[in-house]
């Protein structure tokens, strides 16, 4: 069988392939794929079972003791809904996701690549800097979009034009800010859902290619001098344990994950540069809408549609910062969007309490559900899609449909779950680039898991930088909206009193760095082909290699990387593999 968990496995004996993948999520099953054929022998090892679930969930415990009641609020509140069994004391930093597709069981599909500028060396952003530039990755962007099943590649101005609709007569941009599109990844076999990469997979596993579930891989296996990666172990929960030997191991696990790995092997790690300039994407709410403008500034932010070859495809506006401002100001990265806010009486919520029985105002909560009978029409008929009770071909051309005439509708129901809200407010907030720090890092707790293994321990802080930037980014945001003659927004507090230290900023569950790349080995683990310096047959990828981290959601890029590697790889003659 293509897939089978460790637990159904002969480990009598150790298994022997041309490459073994640690990691069953984007990066990983997408390397699979591109390096089967030609007779190679692929074995990836998934630490989870097939989907998540609570017996593996304990694996993703992560130590960190550094926010504050309202921080942590705040997480909990930003990453509850994004998986069914995150818990915020448990997971004390990130987004961690067990199971084949790893975290693309959770994310929201947001897509954009990296600006020009994200790959410079910049004397106000210490130690940035990528080894490759942007001309190098753009042919594999490409290929990781038509793998995502994403539009035409635009994510500027241009896009209105694309998309026949009349750009905002009082435009926001300008010296500070200018058009920014992202374009959500959509499913292929679940007209309703986003990209999911384990069920795809299992819809058409490549030839050649066996995937081990429930295998936590415990150890990297090495020569006497550790300089050549000759295989791994792996186990599982109960108890059985086996042993893959392979020429090349690519690490795919994330970048918490492919630290902790490396650590607890002692390999790479010369320099002392393993788990060490661990960022994210430090995110917060920086203006909110008067509540007589939710409804105009929601309908302006929002999704908007677009056909193009026979498929609807979906993107969302918002705000980036300028090159030149960045320059001009010595500014880091950053971006603005809307989020939109659920009503104290949205009728789902309450339907939900009164059917568990947690309602608190019975009386209340049912005047909402009757007070709002379309809103429950349309929930019923987007759980008709959801579930498959339709043919595929009337499902697929009612979600096309709606998507290009109904993009706002139809995404909103998905954010909540599917089911259309009453919204209460809107909010602005902005993500800022995150300087790379050798401070911010994983390292080996003194806790163990329940595979025996240390529990990763993390540093991390958004830094006085990236604080000032958001701050920054608040005030511009404001001032072009009085420069545009648009009703003014309320800024935050903390912006308003000019104080970045208040803010309340947290991860956006955006891990990276911890194995960056670069050329010198003293300020990085893996080189411009994320091989691991001084370990021959020993690779890194995904978001654990980014030098710098410019503001895009990462996924794109990752995979863009993922497919350069294969490119390398295969591009070395069967003498590598």
């Amino acid at each position: 069988m293509p897939i089978q968990s460790l637990n159904e496995v002969e480990t009598s004996n150790p298994l022997r392939a041309d490459l073994v993948i640690v990691g069953g999520g984007a990066c990983g099953l997408t390397l699979a794929r591109a390096m089967s054929g030609q007779g190679r022998r692929i074995i990836v090892l998934e630490s989870g079972g097939l989907d998540q679930d609570a017996e593996h969930e304990v694996l993703n415990a992560v130590r960190m003791d550094d926010w504050n009641a309202q921080e942590a609020a705040s997480r909990e509140s930003y990453h509850k809904t994004l998986t069914r069994h995150w818990d915020g004391d448990r997971q004390q930093y990130g987004v961690r996701c067990r199971g084949l597709g790893g975290s693309t069981q959770a994310w929201a599909g947001k897509s954009a690549p990296l600006d020009g500028v994200d790959y410079e060396a910049r004397d106000w952003v210490p130690f940035s800097g990528w080894p490759i530039n942007d001309n190098e990755v753009a042919p594999f962007l490409d290929q990781a979009s038509d793998l995502l099943n994403l539009g035409p590649r635009v994510y500027d101005a241009q896009l209105w034009e694309r998309l026949r609709h009349d750009r905002p007569a009082q435009t926001l941009e300008g010296d500070a800010f200018r058009t920014m599109f992202w374009q959500f990844a959509r499913s292929r076999r679940q007209v309703t859902d986003i990209m999911r990469f384990g069920p795809d997979f299992r819809a058409d596993v490549p030839d050649g290619v066996l995937v081990l579930t429930q295998a936590t891989v415990a150890t990297l296996h090495s020569n006497g001098q550790g300089t050549h990666c000759t295989g791994l172990t792996a186990r599982s929960l109960t108890g059985r344990e086996v042993t893959v030997e392979a020429p090349h191991c690519v690490l795919a696990s994330g970048a918490i994950e492919n630290a902790r790995l490396l650590l607890m092997s002692g390999l790479g790690n010369v320099h002392g540069t393993v788990g060490r300039y661990l960022m994210d994407h430090p995110t917060t709410t920086i203006a909110r809408a008067s509540p007589d403008q939710v409804s105009d500034l929601a309908a302006r932010f929002g999704l908007f549609g677009l056909r193009d070859q026979g498929q609807s495809h979906v993107y969302m506006y918002g705000l980036a910062l300028t090159d030149p401002m960045q320059r001009a100001e010595k500014m880091l990265n950053g971006a603005v969007f809307v989020t939109e806010e659920r009503a104290a009486d949205d009728p789902f919520a309450a339907l939900r309490r009164l059917l568990r029985g947690q309602s608190k105002a019975r009386l209340s909560d049912a005047g909402s559900v009757l007070r709002s009978p379309m809103r429950l029409v349309r929930g019923a008929g987007a759980r008709v899609l959801e579930r498959g009770y339709l043919p595929d071909r009337m499902s697929r051309g009612i979600s096309d449909t709606a998507l290009r005439l109904f993009p706002n509708t139809l995404a909103s129901d998905h954010r909540f779950g599917r089911l259309p809200v009453k919204l209460s407010g809107v909010r602005f907030e902005a993500t800022s680039e995150h300087p790379p720090d050798p401070n911010n890092r994983v390292t080996l707790s003194g806790e163990l898991d329940p595979l025996g293994l240390p529990v990763p321990k993390i540093r991390w802080s958004p830094g006085d930088a990236a604080r000032s930037n958001l701050l920054h980014m608040g005030r511009k945001l404001c001032e072009s909206f009085d420069h545009a003659g648009l009703p003014p927004l309320i800024p935050e507090p903390w912006v308003r009193d000019d104080k970045p230290e208040a803010a309340t900023v947290i991860d956006l569950g955006h891990s990276l760095g911890t194995t960056r790349m670069s050329d010198d080995p003293r300020q990085g683990v893996v080189d411009r082909n994320c091989a691991v310096h001084g370990v021959a047959g020993l690779y890194a990828i995904g978001g654990s290699v980014f030098p710098t981290s410019g503001h895009a959601n990462p996924t794109l890029m990752m995979i863009a990387l993922t497919l350069r590697l294969a490119d390398h790889l295969q591009g070395e003659g069967p003498e590598v593999i």
